[in-house]
């Protein structure tokens, strides 16, 4: 039996997806249950298939001739994979010991919890802002890549929209969680769906984690687990046009949830032209 189904989609990051996949490996504490990955890579440019077919013959591997985007090279792992649980996981990022025991018990003894993830830090060991309230119009501003929060980081709503005096001595339901990690329980998906495709890039996992909690699933961090990410290799080699996905996400996600008035939308279009001239 397959415990867990590990999804990466990866762009352009060859050498930061090898080491992800060997502190996956190193890092695994069942031999005796079986572990799956899956790669599916968008149409890399620097050899990161070839590199995978090569030194990592077990893994399975889908070559997208186009980057489609993560939440649907996303719903192309999900729907290849066998596991009792499924984990999304960013190529640029690695697994620190004790990570995948803590999430899989944490879901065992957490029937509530649809999505869990852990404690994202950077290279320095500083805590990456990867938890968060929904978005709505009032605390939009405050978001991680507001113009406000760009200027005034450390102001109070931005503080409390990223939840960053909560404390991490134990797990703690948050709203939303980030894809850098998440472990995925397979009965929310098949109540909920799978990534919006509509989505290319950012905001898929917030509008999936909205779509649990409609559904009364709950989202956790759990601060046991622990892993190191090397925040945005990837998209940082196409960063202008990321950034203008990120504002078409923002839109599209309140458009689909909250169904804007007029005003709403020239508020939300504003803001976001503020944004570009601040990006």
């Amino acid at each position: 039996m397959i415990e867990l189904s590990v999804i990466i989609v990866n762009r352009n990051v060859k050498e930061l997806l090898r080491q992800c996949l060997q502190s996956i490996r190193s890092q695994w504490p069942w031999p005796d249950k079986g572990l799956e990955l899956i790669v599916v890579d968008n149409a890399s440019g620097d050899g990161s298939a070839e590199t995978i077919s090569a030194d990592f013959p077990d893994v399975k591997l889908i070559r997208n001739p186009d980057n489609l985007g993560f939440g649907r090279a996303c719903n192309q792992g999900v729907a290849l994979s066998s596991g009792r649980y499924i984990m999304v996981l960013n190529p640029d990022t690695v697994i620190r010991k004790g990570l995948f025991r803590s999430l899989i018990e944490f879901m065992d003894h957490t029937p509530g919890a649809g999505l869990a993830g852990p404690k994202v830090l950077n290279a320095d060991g500083s805590l990456q802002p990867t938890f968060r309230r929904f978005p709505t119009y009032s605390n939009i501003i405050f978001s991680r890549k507001s113009p406000l929060s760009t200027i005034l980081p450390d102001n109070p709503g931005s503080k409390k929209y990223l939840h960053q005096e909560m404390p991490l001595d134990r797990p703690r339901q948050v709203e939303a969680l980030g894809g850098v990690c998440l472990i995925l329980r397979k009965e929310m998906l098949k109540e909920v769906g799978k990534f919006d495709e509509n989505i290319f890039m950012y905001l898929e996992d917030t509008d999936l984690c909205y779509r649990a909690h409609l559904k009364g699933w709950e989202s956790w961090v759990v601060p046991q687990a622990e892993l190191i990410h090397h925040w945005g290799k990837s998209t940082e080699q196409e960063k202008q046009e990321m950034a203008e996905e990120h504002r078409r996400s923002v839109y599209y996600y309140f458009g689909k949830h909250y169904n804007p008035s007029f005003i709403q939308k020239i508020y939300l279009k504003a803001g976001l032209f503020i944004h570009k001239l601040l990006d």
